[in-house]
């Protein structure tokens, strides 16, 4: 089933209460007579994202090599989302995602650092400002050619490229809860930390091979090797010539196993901090009576490679860089403690689920799905897949059971059973029983570009 033909079935609201759009209570309440209920408050919104983190670096998902009880705090409260993918695994592109709703090749954001945002689009600070809420931002922003001070009250001065720390961050947020009074406007704030982001630097600080672990001490705590280290070498023309052509790559190539173990053992320490600072902003939400009336949702840009397929960094559609975390939480609104490893979920569905939650409509063309029926337990005709993009020409395929990554102008394509092979090591495509689930792949992909409004870079990928 196409997106296409779910949209075309879903309501046209996005506002929801109690699990009926605001206009469904309105139209029930006339034909019974009885005078519609509507909070006269709508909530808060505190949407916190972190940068550079893979889905299943914390704690609460499962991982034993890592202390995040903040993160684990809010998901206990909350809905985890663990099928839940970056629509453009790389700062700029995913961000501008988040705050439009639309997919970089409609918005413009196809790469970091070069291409606008498109002038006539709105996001998410300008809808929600427009429409009764104080749009607020404090920390990293990373939308290119949008200044951020056009669409917030920001309240960390500068460009929005990370030169705050994230202590700066989490006491900014504290500071509204603070002064936040029950007459003023609901807030949408946006909080972009930073971490665990940085670990690029300690990288680019460790490309070459080590002759001998720095802290002996630490030998006894870095984390076991991982089962996908190796990879299959079948993989996208463009993508090998980008990420195994380089002088990084030739370095880092000739690490002993132990440098990735150190590796991803400080990728861990940098999602620690991040944890830290997340959590004196769930402890000022509480202290100051806001956690009540203020719904939350949590999420990254992208991922991190940790040395999963010997890679590092971004902008690729393996599942340590293209997975991210997605949590909502509202307290004694919405569902608790429940992992949802059912559903696929792209960031695309900030926007329309951040618009559904404040019970107003989504921007117009909105490409992904609000998750409030899912929180609210509703039956729902959801996804059949998804779809993600990387480096102007490159596309992600998922569906439940399996992922095709197609570059344009490729010969090679990649084709994962995402059931057998989580870690992603046998390239299927060739194989005479994958042909057909290949074929239907590319079909739901050339449907899914037909549907789209390129901008004119997005019209750089040709046709599918």
């Amino acid at each position: 089933m196409t997106d296409d033909a779910e949209r075309a079935r879903r309501p046209r609201s996005q506002g929801s209460h109690n699990g009926l759009s605001r206009r469904e209570v309105v139209a029930a309440a006339a034909l019974s007579g009885v005078a519609a209920y509507l909070p006269e408050r709508r909530p808060n919104l505190l949407f916190i994202h972190t940068d550079q983190h893979f889905a299943d670096a914390i704690s609460a998902h499962g991982c034993r090599h890592l202390r995040t009880p903040s993160m684990d705090r809010l998901i206990a409260r909350g809905v985890t989302f663990r099928e839940s993918y970056s629509a453009n695994p790389v700062c700029c592109p995913a961000r501008a995602a988040w705050y439009t709703g639309r997919p970089p090749s409609e918005n413009g954001v196809v790469q970091n650092d070069r291409f606008p945002l498109e002038a006539d689009m709105p996001d998410l600070g300008q809808w929600f400002g427009a429409r009764g809420y104080e749009s607020l931002y404090a920390g990293k922003w990373h939308v290119t050619g949008r200044p951020f001070s056009r669409s917030f009250r920001v309240l960390t001065h500068g460009h929005g490229l990370g030169e705050h720390g994230d202590a700066t961050v989490a006491r900014a947020a504290r500071e509204v809860f603070r002064s936040h009074r029950p007459s003023d406007k609901p807030f949408f704030l946006s909080l972009g930390f930073l971490q665990p982001h940085d670990i690029c630097y300690w990288v680019f600080a460790h490309t070459e091979r080590m002759e001998t672990l720095p802290y002996p001490d630490l030998e006894r705590d870095l984390v076991p090797i991982w089962p996908n280290l190796r990879f299959d070498e079948r993989e996208p023309e463009s993508f090998r010539k980008y990420w195994r052509s380089s002088r990084v790559w030739e370095q880092m190539k000739q690490w002993d196993e132990w440098q990735w173990r150190y590796y991803r053992w400080s990728y861990y320490r940098h999602v620690e901090m991040v944890d830290a600072h997340i959590g004196t902003v769930l402890d000022a939400l509480v202290e100051t009576g806001r956690d009540r009336d203020t719904a939350v949702v949590f999420t990254a840009d992208h991922g991190d490679g940790m040395g999963a397929h010997m890679l590092w960094q971004k902008m690729y559609f393996y599942e340590e860089a293209c997975r991210v975390p997605f949590v909502v939480s509202w307290p004694g609104e919405l569902a608790a403690g429940r992992h949802d490893r059912t559903h696929l979920v792209s960031g695309l569905d900030v926007a329309p689920t951040l618009c559904d939650l404040a019970g107003i409509d989504a921007p117009p063309k909105v490409r992904g799905r609000s998750l409030v029926p899912l929180l609210r337990g509703r039956p729902v005709d959801w996804r059949y897949h998804l779809v993600s993009e990387a480096a102007t020409t490159g596309r992600m395929v998922r569906t439940a059971g399996h992922k095709l990554i197609k570059y344009q102008g490729d010969a090679t394509e990649q084709l994962f059973d995402m059931r057998a092979d989580r870690g992603e090591m046998d390239n299927l495509i060739g194989t005479p029983a994958s042909e057909p689930i290949a074929a239907d792949m590319r079909r739901l992909l050339k449907e899914w570009e037909a549907s789209l409004e390129p901008s004119s870079v997005g019209r750089l990928a040709g046709g599918w």
